[in-house]
């Protein structure tokens, strides 16, 4: 599968540059990097259900100008006899502009584990956070504890003159269709600051499920930011963040 070694090397150096949480600072969602060499267990025939012309685990899709390589990442579970397939699509275009993207399809089956035959109810291609020459998600986890339904974290970023940036976009994985609810900075540092130390890390920490979400920051400055769910359903920060904009 081909690679795209600039955002690789661009996340290693972001992961290599965080510091490790506080014991009582654990992050929520319990993120994984994304490795698009390995299929996950029991996703092949429901990938082949969601892309009918996928060849061994990997098809292509032409959105827009630009074809697509999807693969499967995970199943997330809606309910007793629904699962949300997550799949990640890298971009053929690699410049800086170009992003990737990442798909969920809901997929049916009988009462129990996730098993063949699948149905498919519903299928999104541009789901999440994506990064740039072409990548999509770099990171991704899910929980249960931010709202009703299962909530997707998918995190990525870039550097755009000098000023490197990762995000993370919450998706609250309803009955109906996946919604985003939050995008949340993460990290950021400043290569072209006359200060160089200029950086803060943040990791979603805990959650008032429904009401609240809490990110702790660490860095530059330590500090903690609360974004609270709006009638529109999105969970919003009262205010500016104290994380500087790329």
């Amino acid at each position: 599968m081909k690679y795209h070694n600039i955002a690789l090397a661009y996340s290693l150096s972001l992961l290599a540059a965080m510091p490790a949480l506080a014991a009582s600072e654990k992050s929520l969602f319990n993120a994984d990097d994304v490795n698009r060499d390995i299929v996950p267990a029991g996703t092949p025939a429901a990938f082949e259900v969601a892309f009918p012309n996928a060849q061994f685990s990997e098809a292509k899709r032409k959105i827009g100008e630009n074809t697509f390589s999807f693969v499967p990442l995970a199943f997330i579970p809606l309910s007793d006899t629904q699962v949300a397939l997550v799949s990640t699509g890298a971009s053929d275009c690699t410049s800086q502009a170009c992003s990737g993207t990442n798909s969920v399809h809901y997929l049916e089956h009988s009462a129990g584990e996730p098993q063949y035959p699948y149905t498919l109810k519903g299928e999104w291609l541009d789901v999440g956070m994506s990064g740039v020459v072409g990548n999509p998600a770099s990171r991704w986890g899910w929980s249960k504890e931010i709202a009703d339904a299962p909530v997707l974290y998918t995190e990525a970023g870039g550097t755009w003159q000098g000023r490197s940036c990762t995000f993370a976009i919450l998706t609250e994985l309803t009955a109906k269709e996946p919604v985003e609810i939050a995008r949340i900075p993460l990290h950021m540092s400043d290569a072209s600051s006359e200060d160089k130390a200029v950086s803060f890390d943040g990791e979603i920490i805990a959650a008032d499920k429904g009401q609240s979400i809490t990110v702790s920051y660490s860095g530059s400055e330590s500090f903690q930011e609360m974004y609270k769910r709006g009638a529109d359903g999105r969970f919003q920060l009262e205010g500016k963040s104290r994380v500087p904009e790329c």
